[in-house]
């Protein structure tokens, strides 16, 4: 049924305008940019919206509509939802605010359109959303000026303004998205439906989560715990004025910070502390592969980089592996006599196309090995472009996951363009590179703990 929403063959925007200003001119506008499907403006006072014929009621429409927009006064709201009944539209984007998140008033509106809702059969999302975007079938119903780069990240947000903010932000960052779903109050449709939904979703490969409060707590976890994808999330209201803002924000009810966290733990949900984790941890997700393992190695042509990815991967439990000694000698012929050919491995300023395939190489080979974390600081005698081009060309023949860390300002664009492009992640510091390494591992480790657990069951 949520495919109404996300695929749907016709969309009608209740509020449509030819202020692209106002929401409903805006939503209409990206909507027809992309959307491949009909597209029925609703305005009563205008005969078109944006060179398309309008209709004063949803039900004046004489094609069938599949999914409904609805972004007028939330006084109309409820006559629209059924007057959308009536039409037999299947999906609603409730955009219009004024609901649960203003106080008991608030609430009893939203109960009486959620009973609407439910009368006619329709499923919806919001109300106090900002839209969904759905990359793969080009359809935007937000005020997000663009669609984001084709990937395999869905990011469920509760924060519509956030929400759109961070989508805005991955675009800028050339990260690739599949969907992005601003949940609203989450009436109907909330985050068990959609992790159900993403989980069967083929064009989802991970699922990013921004909470502030979760409904139907126990089907979260069960729903969380079912799908294999993994799941980032941050929960937000940690503190106590935090909590009484996100009530205030959505009428959430944020809940115990430390329930929240053991969880999430037993679901295998990824909690993390800030939006940079998030986005960080799923980039490496969308694009590598889980480590059988957590010893790691560390490259890197500056040993101080390397050094703090070293006290990183401490802190979170990652193991900085003994090479063996075959890949130690591999590793002398190509670096200097004063560098340093043992975990983590320090080039001493040596960044040549060759030194780094020839080093990548040996210790991806290395059974001890199970994942490798490339670095490259950048100084006006060195060249980003060479080590990028050896990392991308080692990892493609090679199924452990790379994590790499081009670290400078002007002039290593390229270099991390190169990455990008096949597919590597990227981190600005080696912290974040250790972060997300540390998320792989982490996933890798909660899937063995529920085969582990199912072997127990059966037998």
């Amino acid at each position: 049924m949520l495919s109404s929403i996300f695929e749907p063959e016709s969309i009608a925007v209740i509020g449509a305008s030819n202020n692209e200003t106002k929401w409903g001119g805006r939503i209409l506008k990206n909507i027809l940019s992309g959307f491949k499907g009909q597209v029925f403006p609703v305005n009563p006072k205008e005969k078109e919206v944006q060179g398309r014929t309008s209709y004063s009621s949803v039900l004046d429409i004489p094609y069938e509509v599949t999914m409904a927009v609805i972004a007028v006064p939330v006084q109309l709201v409820l006559n629209a939802v059924e007057e959308c009944g009536k039409k037999g539209v299947k999906g609603l984007i409730v955009v219009s605010a004024g609901f649960s998140e203003t106080g008991n008033a608030g609430l009893e509106l939203e109960q009486k359109l959620l009973s609407i809702v439910k009368k006619y059969g329709m499923r919806m999302i919001g109300p106090n959303t900002l839209g969904i975007v759905n990359e793969p079938v080009n359809l935007n119903a937000t005020v997000i000026g663009r669609l984001p780069r084709p990937g395999t990240i869905s990011f469920i947000t509760q924060s519509g303004t956030l929400g759109l903010a961070i989508a805005e932000w991955t675009i800028d960052m050339g990260l690739g998205l599949c969907k992005v779903i601003s949940t609203g109050n989450k009436a109907d449709i909330d985050d068990v439906d959609l992790i159900e939904y993403l989980d069967k979703d083929p064009s989802t490969g991970v699922i990013a989560m921004y909470a502030e409060g979760i409904k139907r707590g126990r089907n979260f976890l069960e729903a969380a715990r079912r799908t294999k994808k993994p799941i980032i999330a941050i929960k937000t209201g940690r503190s106590k004025r935090g909590a009484k803002a996100v009530f205030s924000h959505t009428g959430s009810i944020a809940g115990s910070d430390e329930v929240y966290s053991a969880a999430f733990r037993q679901a295998g949900i990824l909690r993390v502390d800030t939006i940079d984790e998030v986005f960080d941890a799923a980039l490496a997700f969308s694009c590598q592969p889980l480590p059988r393992g957590n010893n790691v190695a560390i490259l890197s042509n500056g040993g101080g980089a390397s050094i703090v990815a070293t006290d990183e991967c401490e802190r979170h439990g990652i193991n900085i592996v003994d090479l063996a000694e075959e890949t130690k000698e591999k590793i002398k012929k190509v670096i200097p006599e004063f560098a340093s050919a043992s975990n983590p491995v320090d080039t001493a300023g040596t960044s040549s196309y060759t030194a780094y395939s020839e080093i990548i190489k040996a210790l991806l080979l290395d059974k001890n090995v199970d994942a490798l974390i490339a670095i490259y600081v950048h100084t006006l005698m060195s060249d980003a472009i060479p080590p990028a081009e050896a990392v991308v060309e080692i990892k493609r023949k090679c199924p452990k996951p790379v994590i790499a860390c081009w670290m400078g300002g002007k002039g290593i664009e390229e270099g991390v363009d190169i990455l990008k492009n096949g597919c590597l992640p990227n981190y600005s510091v080696p912290e974040r590179a250790v972060k997300a390494l540390a998320a792989l591992i982490r996933h890798r480790e909660f899937l063995e703990t529920v085969k582990t657990r199912a072997a127990e069951e059966s037998e």
